[in-house]
């Protein structure tokens, strides 16, 4: 019996035959699928929305809300969740031109509600230029969001990198280098936490 088979049972059994509600039951095959994919695609969870849409035949609204409740009911700690959610946005981030502002693109509600009422906290707010997925946050509120969550080395490089990428001026070379720091961020501090949180930005990531 495959993994998927077995987690599905696992769940599907847990509260006794036909107890789990079809809206659950939606929920957590697109959980399984995004860990373990479809026919030997490999996780889902690396693709966009739309892309899974197209695979799944389904609604790109549709597949928006079945990752949120996998999340919620299926994923463990939200927590985690959101903080892998966050460092996988994160790695594909870029730097606006004036360099007081990270532009991250972030599909997920869960990630992007976890965030924004991080940043509540702190007295900072996002926005959205473009469209929902496309975010806009002050990279002083992003940094204290981050020192609350993650180890302070591998922040710490992180900063010093962002320092020197807002300075540079040609639009192109300041794009590579704050992806590249970006991305290293990403991975050591995934890994530094381990768990849950490596497990998802590993899966968003498609990394091995």
């Amino acid at each position: 019996m495959s993994s998927f088979e077995t987690e599905f049972l696992d769940n599907y059994l847990k509260f006794g035959l036909g107890a789990m509600p079809k809206a659950d039951i939606d929920a957590l095959v697109m959980h399984l699928l995004d860990q373990h994919g479809l026919g030997g695609s490999g996780p889902l969870a690396r693709l966009n929305n739309q892309t899974v849409s197209e695979r799944l035949k389904t609604p790109v609204a549709k597949v928006k809300k079945l990752r949120y409740e996998a999340a919620l009911k299926f994923g463990g700690r939200v927590e985690d969740q959101a903080a892998g959610r966050l460092l996988a946005a994160l790695a594909n981030a870029s730097l606006e031109p004036q360099g007081d502002k990270i532009c991250l693109i972030i599909e997920d509600t869960l990630a992007k509600n976890w965030l924004q009422g991080q940043l509540k906290i702190y007295q900072h707010i996002f926005d959205h230029p473009f469209s929902t997925e496309i975010v806009r946050v002050s990279a002083d509120g992003l940094f204290q969001v981050l020192e609350s969550l993650f180890g302070k080395k591998e922040l710490a490089a992180f900063r010093a990198g962002y320092d020197k990428a807002k300075d540079i001026k040609d639009a192109a070379e300041r794009k590579k280098l704050f992806k590249g720091i970006a991305m290293d961020f990403a991975k050591d501090a995934a890994k530094a936490a381990g768990g849950t949180v490596l497990a998802v930005v590993k899966g968003q990531l498609g990394l091995g």
